[in-house]
């Protein structure tokens, strides 16, 4: 007579299979989420850029009321405030850099990515957006 039922070892190598699957489905969803995230940090910027534009026509053509100098990153304030507090969750919540020229004539603005350690999208005065390997350190994407 046999047993109809599985034994130990059968049902453990079960649980393995479907363990390591959901192993795998789960680290591709995850790098998908982070891309995800990265493309919304990439249309905030967008935004941000949009905003200054309009802030440097407001302002006698100058984007000092873009940064914070206190902390070199977005105005706390109005809709670049908003903006700011946007791409931080998208980018759990790391600093958006953000310097102006001297002369208030440039300013460029930065976040990490999530799905791509140590890289960073800018944003510039000069309408041009692009990824870097570092964060700004200037008023240009650089």
């Amino acid at each position: 007579m046999f047993n109809k039922g599985f034994t130990l070892i059968e049902l453990m190598v079960v649980v393995a299979i479907v363990g390591l699957l959901t192993t795998i489905v789960l680290v591709n969803t995850q790098n998908t989420r982070f891309k995800a995230h990265d493309a919304n940090i990439q249309s905030l910027l967008h935004q941000v850029r949009n905003a200054a534009e309009f802030s440097y026509i407001q302002n006698k053509e100058t984007y000092d009321m873009i940064c914070d100098p206190a902390d070199n990153s977005l105005i706390n304030t109005g809709d670049l405030g908003t903006l700011e507090k946007a791409i931080q969750k998208e980018n759990n919540n790391q600093k958006v850099a953000c310097l102006e020229s001297i002369d208030g004539k440039d300013f460029a603005a930065a976040s990490p990515l999530r799905s791509r350690q140590g890289k960073y999208w800018c944003v510039q005065a000069a309408g041009l957006s692009l990824e870097l390997d570092h964060q700004i350190t200037t008023a240009i994407c650089q």
